[in-house]
């Protein structure tokens, strides 16, 4: 009669070791986290190149530009301004630093909440820091819509009448 002890499996030349378990589980793991680490900020160290907002949009209805002095698009930030002479598109961002701008309460210009730059209504600086007025972009109506190009920029002088 065989004793217990003397029953062992028979070893098959595959045999997997607790150690080699472990160790190759522990390399997957660590290759997916790298993997997934790797793959995050690759999408932020190689930005889409693909994806660009259109720099020409329709920006607002000809009846909202009459109701309101100031249209802020705050997506595109730009502003839709119609004064005295007639409706203009000029840049949100402040000169100084880029920081977004805000009108005034009054409807009468523009002010930059990050360091006390004030422009007016047109976005010539009336207060500094900021060291440039804002910039004024190609706008034109077609049918009922103004449309605004952001990448060409317009003399300050140029007005749409509505």
């Amino acid at each position: 009669m065989k004793l217990l002890d003397d029953l062992s499996l028979p070893e098959s030349p595959q045999s997997t070791t607790r150690r080699r378990f472990l160790s190759t589980t522990t390399l997957g793991a660590l290759g997916v986290t790298l993997a997934g680490t790797l793959a995050i900020c690759g999408r932020f160290l190689w930005p889409s190149v693909l994806f660009e907002a259109p720099s020409r949009f329709l920006a607002a209805r000809i009846g909202d530009v009459l109701r309101r002095p100031i249209l802020f698009l705050r997506k595109r930030r730009v502003y839709v301004v119609r004064d005295e002479r007639g409706v203009f598109s000029e840049s949100a961002v402040c000169t100084h630093l880029g920081c977004l701008t805000r009108p005034n309460p009054g409807n009468d210009g523009f002010f930059c909440p990050c360091h006390g730059s004030r422009f007016a209504l047109d976005g010539t600086v009336i207060k500094g820091p900021a060291p440039d007025p804002l910039a004024h972009f190609k706008t034109e109506q077609r049918d009922e819509h103004l449309w605004v190009d952001v990448s060409v920029e317009e003399d300050r002088d140029v007005r749409i009448k509505v």
